[in-house]
């Protein structure tokens, strides 16, 4: 250790430049951290120090980078600063800190013109210090930035453009990801804060940042201690995620492994690159953004096959597999053996770490395109199996469709298959979770095995189409499909006198059934979105829940309340609509329903909604019988669609109290 002592930004930005290296994790600080950081500056006061934590850095060996300029091309912009005097050093922990500080030293600088004095200082002095130094004439146009990433780094062509500003030469196309995300959410959070303060309290805040802000300052002279510090510091109170530590332990290993430096630089500049791509897709979707410790769990139990008894995946991950004491030192030997405990622990080396990361990057686009079914090549029947999927959630089938799709990328299953194995899917979670209203859970563990047996080619997809045939199969006794059950999950709901209307399947099937007539109608133009029917308010009761209008009366008077409310809960009562209607309108005649005049001089109604809505238009009256006539319509979808046989429909519907 070179030093450990309480120092000011002002002191550690003394003629250093720092980096953050690429086994790092980006920038993960979300609004709660940006806002205890801004009220600790808030309530210092102007004779007082912060103890803002540790900053542990390492030194940049800077003759190694002028002699082997080819092996270190990330530091060729900044050579020009050594030979000003300074010293390069890698941010090991603290970033997060001092990224949070650079951004929002930028905001607050950005309210100074160039002639302004702050703090008796020039603009252009407190930049160069703190973010960035350029120079330029005839021959040269340097510009480096005291605080930055790696310039192989996801995140640093989107720091120094989007957040500092500067119009740099770009190496590649910019990718959002989730620490882009973060890096502009904190740029955000500071101007909207900082272009409301008067300039006075602006100085006072940069001379709180630079010399009321104390450090830790710890250097780590040994290099091989490096990635053990990294992942130690992080677990003391600032815990990094899963696959953070996951990276920084992969890496760490290929130092350990006693293969050429060559193969081991090699495969950490793959592992670099294969992180980058998992973190663009987790954050590819800003609107939909994926959970980094599903992925690997779901990754899990494909590469490794699941065990109960591994759970959870970390620790077999982290504790028993990818540890030093599994390095393999002689490459004679076999991949697995038995140590003095008696224990068969298995050995990995370079091809295991090559093959294991090589997995994670083809499984995080496929698991990207689950969520984001439009944005893959597959064609559009996939596509269309996988939105449905998706629409009914998967439950415990992620990890075998993510394992088929990759398959099928690899052309190692044919698309004719694959489109088999997801209508099989998509009927089995339809029929046994939403119309029987089993557990997510049915089935669990054997889907949980299936990925595992795929990938090791151990089971075919035609192994796992015929086990599913055999699970949709009635005849077999098990607890899977079961339409007797689904009656009795109505019955229970009508007691509750909402019927079908909270059924939780409605809205899936109600949609599917809007596709078929879509599909078979003239236009074949999509009228609603599943988007919009994932709203409360677009399922009408067309007999209303409130009938005060006469014209309910004549048809229904004849009937008791729990008749009535059988009739208004049953199927064919319910009305997918393709937009909200005011809940007022609601209660009104069919005849208005069907077609009215609005405010604003517009025809609106049934006429013109969802496919669903004009097939509801063309019916002259809406009596108990016309119910019974739609509910029987769409159990018979429901036989096509699904491939069942319904025996007696009227009871099914609730509606056997009818003698039409």
């Amino acid at each position: 250790m070179a030093d450990n002592s309480l120092q000011t930004l002002s002191e550690i930005f003394n003629n250093k430049i720092f980096r953050i290296p690429d086994y790092q994790r980006g920038y993960s600080w979300n609004e709660d951290q940006l806002h205890d950081f801004w009220e600790d500056l808030e309530y210092l006061k102007s004779d007082s120090f912060h103890y803002t934590g540790l900053l542990t850095i390492q030194k940049v060996d800077r003759t190694e980078i002028i002699h082997n300029a080819d092996k270190h091309k990330n530091w060729q912009d900044d050579l020009w600063m050594f030979e000003k005097g300074y010293t390069a050093y890698y941010v090991i922990d603290g970033q997060q800190r001092l990224t949070t500080i650079s951004i929002m030293l930028k905001c607050i600088l950005d309210q100074f013109s160039d002639d302004e004095l702050i703090n008796y200082q020039t603009k252009e002095e407190l930049i160069k210090k703190f973010l960035y130094q350029k120079l330029e004439n005839k021959s040269v146009n340097y510009e480096s930035f005291m605080f930055s990433y790696e310039n192989n780094d996801s995140s640093d062509e989107y720091f120094k453009t989007r957040i500092l500003g500067r119009n740099i030469p770009k190496s590649h196309e910019i990718k959002d990801t989730l620490y882009t995300a973060n890096l502009q959410l904190a740029k955000n959070f500071f101007e909207e804060r900082v272009e409301k303060l008067s300039k006075n309290y602006l100085e006072t805040l940069v001379k709180k940042i630079t010399t009321q802000l104390k450090f830790n300052l710890y250097e780590i002279n040994d290099e091989f201690d490096v990635f053990v510090t990294f992942e130690t510091m992080n677990n003391r109170g600032k815990p990094l995620s899963k696959l953070e530590l996951l990276k920084n332990r992969l890496i760490y290993i290929t130092t350990r492994i006693p293969d050429s430096q060559e193969d081991s630089r090699i495969l950490r500049s793959y592992i670099n690159d294969v992180w980058k791509t998992v973190y663009e897709y987790l954050g590819k979707n800003k609107n939909n953004p994926l959970e980094e410790d599903e992925f690997l769990r779901n990754h899990w139990m494909m590469y490794f096959g699941y065990n109960k008894a591994l759970e959870p995946y970390s620790k077999f991950l982290l504790n028993d597999y990818f540890i030093v004491k599994n390095i393999v030192t002689d490459n004679s030997v076999s991949k697995y053996f038995i140590d003095s405990s008696k224990t068969e622990r298995p050995l990995i080396g370079c091809k295991e770490i090559d093959s294991y990361v090589s997995s994670i990057s083809k499984c995080i686009k496929m698991w990207f395109y689950l969520s984001n079914p439009s944005e893959s090549n597959f064609n559009n029947e996939i596509k269309e199996y996988l939105h449905k999927l998706q629409r009914l959630g998967f439950g415990a089938l992620k990890p075998l469709v993510m394992c088929a799709m990759v398959k099928l990328s690899e052309k190692q299953i044919e698309e004719e298959k694959m489109i088999e194995f997801l209508r099989l899917a998509e009927k089995f979670v339809f029929l046994v979770f939403k119309v029987t209203g089993r557990q997510y859970s049915t089935e669990k563990n054997n889907f949980y095995k299936f990925p595992y047996y795929l990938h090791s080619n151990n089971k075919s997809i035609d192994d796992i189409i015929g086990h599913f045939k055999w699970l949709l199969n009635s005849k077999n006794v098990w607890n899977g499909f079961d339409l007797a059950r689904f009656q009795q999950n109505l019955q229970d709901l009508f007691k509750r006198n909402v019927g079908y209307y909270g059924w939780g399947g409605l809205r899936y099937f109600l949609y599917e059934y809007e596709l078929e007539i879509q599909k078979l109608s003239k236009e074949n133009v999509q009228k609603i979105s599943w988007e919009d029917v994932q709203k409360k308010d677009t399922i009408e009761h067309i007999y209303p829940q409130l009938p005060k209008d006469e014209c309910w009366n004549s048809n229904y008077d004849l009937f008791n309340s729990e008749e009535k409310e059988r009739l208004r809960n049953s199927l064919g009562n319910l009305l997918l609509l393709s937009r909200s209607k005011n809940s007022e309108q609601q209660n009104f005649c069919f005849d208005y329903k069907k077609k009215h005049t609005d405010k604003n001089g517009n025809e609106v109604g049934y006429f013109i909604g969802s496919f669903s809505e004009i097939m509801v238009s063309q019916y002259d009256d809406w009596t108990p019988n016309t119910i019974l006539v739609r509910g029987i319509k769409l159990l018979e979808f429901m036989e096509r669609r699904w491939d069942l046989k319904i025996e007696n429909k009227k009871e099914l519907l609730f509606l056997e109290f009818l003698h039409f």
